[in-house]
């Protein structure tokens, strides 16, 4: 029976619909046909700015009136919808956070009311979150600089809470989402874009946004630590890291955020990391570990440091007791991918040889079946006499192999395919940097998020020169085996370390160390 009374309620609706006695109005208008000009598929707005929409209504009828209302809810969190004006016109003063936000007008037909949408993408940033922060050393203390072509300031940290931090630079890092307690609210604010800026003694959790301090080096753990010593930091898709005394600490991004949730225990296992590390956003770092001689790495679920161990298909040793390691970076082939690492190593016999060691990476993505295997595809053995062997400082080219290094004022790159090097010149055939100015830090930069945003994307080699007490920036394109002239330049006080590139589009998978 209860299958019949199923039945029967299935056509009760047209069989109601047939037997009603329909009286209604017939008289159907057609759809009034509109055309909305002057909004922008994308806003990029300064924080405190103005915008201003002027916003023209093409109708059929020219006789309809309509409601309006302007919305926005930002694009991650909890999408809370905010109104900001019911005029045809928006005029603003943006004074939402800084993120990227859906920007939405609605204009309602009085008549008939029926809704109408446009969408657009609100970019809304701080003069900090676009542009290049760098960290120095100021004699004994760390700090960073900020510059774009619109805007520099130098000393952040100093001017932000009065003092630099002790001890020289260590490590400039990312977070994206970090969480931390608003004490007046009573509430844990998230998603907080911040830098982390590492010293040899202490650590700072700089929003980007406002130069807030948000944390330090014991907010980040649950236990106070018995030794202050912090080294590399690193995040990425999987995990946040920071190697402290050695020892390496990891949080699952995938859990509650950094900052509501802190660092517990470090990875087990009797090991001291080198200060040396690479990784992009989505795979696990390469580590050196100085006890066992051994390359080894980190992985989400994991409580132990994973060292690189050989199989079948291993070519070269895994263990190299007699070599330190000087670089370590790596030839970007995708964002899912491993790509090409190599490290640098000298000999710590007296005639301090140097050797590059070529990596597969796919041994640090977790979900290849190379993952954890010793993949040293490669070893380079530098010749004495070469250039290569008084390098003074290194960088990774990020789409070519190509390993740039420098001695003195001359840069120079090593052709990792070819085995030879060369002496980086501009197109016009003058050295790279002027005679006299001693190279002190070299970075290739790559940054891409023009699927999204065509204005996104940024390709430097950076180059810093330095005397000691002042440094100049050099933001050079790129053409082949040189760089173009007539590259950005910015100065400032002190001895440049770390170099980053800031973007309101920056996000943890984005970064590469």
């Amino acid at each position: 029976m209860r299958t019949i009374y199923l039945f029967l309620l299935a056509f009760l609706p047209v069989l109601c619909w047939s037997c009603y006695d329909d009286k209604g109005n017939y008289d159907y208008h057609e759809l009034n046909r509109t055309e909305v000009t002057g909004i922008k598929p994308v806003y990029r707005c300064d924080l405190l700015s103005r915008l201003s929409i002027p916003t023209v209504i093409q109708s059929e009828d020219k006789g309809r009136t309509y409601d309006y209302v302007w919305m926005t809810y930002q694009t991650t969190g909890d999408k809370k919808i905010d109104t900001l004006s019911q005029e045809k016109d928006l005029d603003w003063i943006v004074s939402a956070d800084p993120g990227i936000y859906r920007l939405v007008f609605e204009y309602r037909d009085k008549q008939n009311g029926i809704a109408n949408y446009i969408e657009s993408e609100l970019i809304i940033e701080s003069k900090y979150f676009r542009g290049w922060y760098v960290m120095k050393q100021n004699g004994e203390t760390t700090d960073i600089d900020f510059f774009s072509p619109d805007f520099q300031n130098t000393g952040l940290i100093q001017k932000s809470r009065g003092e630099a931090l002790t001890g020289r630079p260590r490590s400039l890092g990312y977070i994206g989402d970090y969480a931390y307690m608003d004490e007046e609210q009573e509430e844990m604010v998230k998603n907080n874009a911040c830098l982390m800026v590492i010293s040899e003694k202490e650590l700072q959790v700089v929003r980007i946004s406002d130069l807030k301090m948000l944390g330090d080096f014991n907010s980040l753990f649950y236990e106070k630590q018995g030794i202050v010593a912090p080294g590399k930091w690193f995040g990425g898709s999987e995990e946040h890291g920071l190697v402290n005394d050695g020892k390496v600490f990891t949080i699952d991004v995938h859990s509650s955020p950094l900052g509501a949730a802190k660092f517990g225990y470090a990875k087990a296992g009797d090991y001291e990391l080198a200060h040396l590390m690479t990784k992009n956003g989505t795979m696990s770092p390469l580590f050196f570990d100085t006890k066992s001689s051994k390359f080894c790495t980190v992985a989400r679920g994991n409580s132990n440091l994973l060292y690189l161990n050989s199989d079948d298909h291993s070519k070269f040793p895994e263990a190299y007791p007699d070599r330190d390691p000087l670089y370590a970076g790596f030839l970007d082939e995708g964002m899912w991918e491993g790509g090409k690492g190599y490290v640098v190593m000298q000999n710590k016999e007296a005639t301090k040889a140097r050797s590059i060691l070529h990596f597969d990476l796919t041994c640090l993505v977790y979900y290849d079946p190379a993952f954890l295997k010793n993949r040293i595809t490669a070893i380079d053995e530098i010749p004495l006499e070469s250039e290569l062997t008084r390098a003074e400082c290194f960088g990774m080219n990020r789409t070519f192999q190509m390993l740039y290094f420098s001695k003195g004022d001359k840069l120079y790159y090593y052709d990792l395919q070819n085995k030879r090097e060369q002496e980086v010149k501009r197109v016009g055939g003058q050295p790279a940097v002027p005679a006299g100015e001693k190279i002190v830090m070299i970075k290739h930069i790559i940054f891409d998020n023009s699927y999204s945003a065509p204005d996104e994307y940024t390709n430097k080699l950076v180059i810093a020169t330095g005397n000691g007490s002042n440094y100049k920036l050099y933001l050079f394109d790129t053409s082949a085996d040189k760089v173009k002239d007539n590259p950005e330049v910015y100065q400032g006080e002190g001895i440049p370390s770390e170099v980053m590139y800031m973007s309101s589009k920056m996000g943890n998978g984005y970064l590469c160390y």
